[in-house]
């Protein structure tokens, strides 16, 4: 008896094990369009972000650096010790990132001041911050949100957008606190009216909760997605961008990146069927209709185009700081 238990039993044990590994190789194996039918609830940020790196990398191994996720979510753990308030959490995490220490190999994650804008887009990707260790409004807050879902799901920390930017946002079970997380300055804490001053945010943009809200899952997605749109672009492959887009406007549908980067490629695939000579009057109308429409749609909610000033002053204060850092290290 004892030995047919035990043979049921490694029967059970195997069974289990290689649906747990099918499960894994599934996940990995999936495509940013199949995000579409994924529930909100079951959305692992992390793996849909490395899934975004395959896609513009196909050689990377999206296992791989889940599991890094998975050890670097171990060590908090054990850094937590037990402790079970968000705060405490959060700071485990906070320290685990920024702070040097046996729990990183003495190699923290900082802001990639080489390239803060992240015009290389390769440096937009999860598995390059990772990698480096330095990173960008874009990869930062996205390593904060897959380890916290991977330390404690339950806590309320979503990602948030602004202008060109994206950080995070803990609302304190115990406390009842909110906290605006600036993952590109050591995860200190930023006010709304800091946001709204700096990124020049209107009334009508707040209004209509373009900027400053919670994102869900999804929608923290579908602006992750914009670094898919950027490539295809830049290579002049406008009607694989536009399908990026589209998915973008799917997951997050009053996303001002997918509305504005809609309406652009809309207009670039118009201008180039026009040259190439393929393009009837009507035609004509159609693309220059459809893509005013998704500007407009953008304008409407409170987006602006960033003005070459804007950018200067932002390029500015990163060059104060890059040598404000190398002074200190000298």
């Amino acid at each position: 008896m004892r030995i047919i238990i035990l043979a049921f039993y490694l029967t059970f044990l195997t069974e289990s094990i290689l649906t747990q590994s099918l499960i894994s190789t599934k996940q990995v194996n999936q495509f940013i369009f199949d995000i579409v039918n994924e529930k909100e609830e079951n959305i692992d940020i992390g793996l849909w972000a490395l899934i975004i790196a395959k896609e513009y990398d196909n050689s990377i191994d999206v296992k791989k650096y889940l599991n890094k996720l998975d050890k670097m979510a171990e060590e908090i753990k054990r850094m937590i010790a037990g402790r079970e308030k968000d705060m405490d959490k959060f700071l485990a995490i906070k320290m685990f990132i920024y702070e040097a220490g046996e729990w990183n190999n003495y190699k923290p994650f900082s802001y990639d001041l080489d390239d803060p804008l992240g015009n290389i887009l390769e440096h937009q990707l999860l598995s390059n911050y990772i990698d480096t260790r330095k990173g960008n409004c874009v990869s930062m807050p996205t390593l904060f949100l897959a380890l916290m879902e991977r330390v404690d799901p339950s806590i309320q920390f979503v990602g948030v957008k602004v202008p060109l930017h994206l950080f995070c946002r803990l609302r304190d079970r115990q406390t009842g606190d909110v906290w605006n997380v600036e993952t590109t300055n050591r995860g200190n804490p930023a006010r709304n009216q800091w946001y709204i001053e700096n990124h020049r945010i209107s009334q009508t943009a707040l209004d209509n909760k373009l900027y400053l809200s919670d994102l869900t899952k999804k929608e923290y997605i579908g602006e992750l997605i914009g670094t898919l749109i950027s490539k295809e672009r830049r290579s002049g492959s406008f009607t694989k961008a536009l399908e990026y887009a589209e998915l973008s406007l799917k997951l997050s549908p009053g996303s001002d990146v997918g509305l504005v980067q809609k309406g652009a490629l809309l207009a670039e695939i118009g201008n180039q069927k026009l040259v190439e000579g393929n393009l009837t009057d009507e035609e004509i109308t159609y693309y220059k209709t459809e893509s005013e429409q998704f500007i407009n749609r953008a304008f409407s909610l409170g987006w602006k185009p960033e003005s070459k000033k804007e950018r200067e002053e932002y390029l500015k204060s990163v060059k104060t700081e890059l040598q404000k850092r190398n002074t200190e290290v000298e």
